[in-house]
């Protein structure tokens, strides 16, 4: 008798801990849509790394820090990073650029490096995140094979922003 009363015990206790688990799980991942209603994704400054203090995370412990560029919105780890960007944006271009691609704020319109018009169907490259496309596979092969920041700064970097007509669509995420 005594092992039934356990064993009655345990499986309401072990039920209930498993649907927390589950329920813990459903809500870190938690999506919205988009304003016009477009395909729910997580948020973007989820797990999101400073671009100038790597390793710290932009939500930190007291949240991420904001700052206005390029009409859009930067996020960052600390009033510090704030302060060097504002110092030497030219420094930091390319990483604020790539940042605000990630986070949805703007949008790539043609090839970062012809400036020809891109495509569904145009070769793509992951960059940390981002889609990036290119006209054709001989303009994606120049990038390819670079290491992540040299793809960075030749895609976002200031001239592959402007051929890339990369357009604001949104500001902040």
């Amino acid at each position: 008798m005594k092992h039934r009363i356990r064993l009655s015990i345990a499986l309401p206790v072990i039920g209930i801990t498993i649907l927390n688990i589950i329920l813990l799980a459903a809500q870190t991942g938690i999506a919205y849509a988009d304003d016009d209603g477009a395909a729910a994704k997580t948020d973007p400054l989820e797990g999101l790394k400073c671009f100038i203090m790597k390793k710290k995370d932009v939500k930190g412990k007291k949240g991420a820090k904001e700052m206005d560029y390029k009409g859009g919105k930067l996020y960052l780890c600390c009033k510090s990073c704030i302060r060097r960007i504002e110092k030497k944006p030219e420094k930091y271009e390319a990483q604020a650029n790539h940042q605000m691609v990630y986070t949805g704020q703007f949008v790539q319109e043609a090839c970062p490096l012809s400036g020809k018009a891109i495509g569904p169907d145009s070769p793509a490259l992951d960059i940390q995140g981002v889609e990036a496309k290119f006209a054709d596979d001989a303009e994606l092969a120049k990038v390819k094979d670079l290491d992540v920041a040299e793809q960075i700064e030749t895609v976002f970097g200031k001239d592959g922003f402007e051929a890339g007509k990369f357009k604001l669509v949104k500001v902040g995420v």
